[in-house]
């Protein structure tokens, strides 16, 4: 079958659905609950509207709240997570919101934050030798505007700065900007929709593995749609397009195009408990390195549980299968492998969560020359805890992951050509303390080690943050 009848189908965005969870998937993404800030909020707030619950909600993009100490080095970091998980782009759907407050001006909710960080990091460069530290300055602005629609819909723009100041080195400092626009609308009769479009133009940080910074702009726009019927049936879908666009001449060899898509039904056959069957594909293609390009199928079955239970998520199991438009001699040009994608959310008490996320696919890598596909296996814990006697929320996380990559890569250093086996750990906590109605005060641990049997990528990392976040 002839490329271009998928890339006709895809761009079309017709026919592309996936059922996820969006409750679900809300929950699994905030952090635990807070009965203590929520306290603390109520103190006094008699000029500040409170703000309304989502009325779709909000798909997990970049988390709000506590994170770990992460400057992203990588234009693909952490768990793959979102409607598509473990396909596709999650950021692309993060609205942005961040502050804890909302004020009303006029018939729109305008919630502003501010975030400073100051982040010591022991090998900025990630490199297994002649490793250089670094003191990090992080502000993070942030703003975004709301329109509720006739109580049923909501318009919203949103923007958030990423802001890295080094201060030693100073030719490793970079300013990201993020923007996003989302449209939902809920119709009566079990239709809703959800439309929108993420851009950020960033800068991915110089590592071993890239060997300099590469400014680059990545576009997003997405489309989602669900609809349910006889109260026990939810046919979902949606289409995302990841536009990757690099700054230099040099780097072009690593931008692509890629549309994603799907369709999902879902069936309640319990009360907070329902199975699902899903297909996804995925259509990849590379303007200047067009022996890249390939289209993935990924049938998928699964469970799913409602929002209200005590134990939220959703896990499901399939097989992917990619071909290559060009076969190439000494390449897979048909790797398959068995997909799986997990995300639950475990209320342990009204203090306490646990999360956990695990996922296996075959993903590429854009920072090396020929775009190399691999297979990853990962898994992420995070343990949530409010202490409510020094008014604090605590976290502890741990993520590990091995990425077995498909075809032989040239070693820098010995100079044989090998298949290439990464494997990554992050071990981290921290804690948040609100010490007015408009600040918290964070601190944070992040321990990263990656080995690999390629000489020169195998790296550790120690990073420490100290920060103030600020919803005024």
């Amino acid at each position: 079958m002839k490329r271009s009848w998928w890339k006709a189908i895809l761009e079309g965005g017709v026919g592309f659905l996936v059922l996820v969870l969006w409750c679900n998937i809300a929950a699994w993404a905030q952090v635990a609950p807070a009965p203590v800030e929520e306290a603390a909020e109520k103190e006094a707030r008699p000029e500040e509207v409170a703000k309304p619950p989502p009325l779709l909600p909000e798909e997990p993009g970049y988390i709000p709240g506590i994170l770990p100490p992460y400057p992203y080095a990588t234009l693909e970091a952490g768990p793959t997570t979102g409607v598509l998980a473990p396909y596709g782009y999650a950021p692309a759907y993060d609205t942005l919101l961040r502050g804890w407050r909302a004020h009303r001006v006029g018939p729109v909710l305008v919630s502003p934050y501010l975030e400073y960080n100051g982040i010591y990091r022991s090998n900025i460069y990630q490199t297994s030798t002649d490793k250089r530290s670094d003191f990090v300055n992080a502000v993070f602005p942030g703003l975004r505007l709301e329109l509720p629609v006739a109580g049923r819909h909501k318009v919203s723009v949103g923007y958030l700065g990423n802001y890295f100041i080094y201060s030693e080195n100073d030719r490793q400092s970079h300013y990201d900007h993020n923007v996003n626009a989302d449209i939902a609308v809920n119709f009566r009769g079990g239709l809703s929709l959800r439309l929108g479009n993420t851009f950020r133009a960033a800068t991915e940080e110089r590592t071993a593995e890239t060997g300099r910074q590469r400014d680059y702009r990545r576009l997003n726009p997405y489309f989602l749609a669900t609809y349910a019927f006889a109260d026990r049936w939810k046919l979902q879908g949606s289409y995302l397009f990841d536009y990757l666009d690099f700054a230099e001449a040099v780097d072009r060899v690593n931008e692509y195009r890629e549309h994603t898509g799907g369709l999902t039904l879902y069936y309640k056959f319990w009360p907070k408990t329902s199975a699902l069957v899903q297909y996804i594909i995925t259509a990849r293609e590379y303007p200047f390195s067009p022996r890249g390009d390939n289209v993935s199928h990924s049938p998928l079955v699964g469970l799913t549980w409602d929002p209200t239970a005590k134990l939220t998520g959703t896990v499901k199991f399939g097989y992917t299968v990619k071909k290559y438009d060009r076969d190439l001699p000494g390449r897979d040009n048909s790797p398959d492998s068995w997909a799986m994608s997990l995300q639950t959310l475990y209320r342990y008490s009204r203090y306490t969560t646990l999360t956990l996320t695990a996922q296996r696919s075959i993903q590429e890598d854009v920072d090396l020359a020929a775009n190399n596909a691999y297979r990853n296996t990962a898994v992420y814990v995070s343990w949530n805890h409010e202490w409510h006697y020094f008014r604090s929320l605590v976290y502890l996380t741990f993520g590990y992951s091995k990425n077995h990559y498909l075809g032989p890569t040239l070693d820098p250093l010995s100079g044989e050509r090998k298949s290439r086996e990464d494997d990554l750990l992050s071990l981290g906590g921290g804690l948040s303390r609100p010490f007015t109605r408009f600040f918290r005060v964070r601190l944070d641990y992040q321990y990263l080690d990656r080995s690999s049997n390629l000489g020169g990528f195998s790296y550790n990392e120690h990073r420490f943050l100290c920060g103030i976040q600020a919803s005024l």
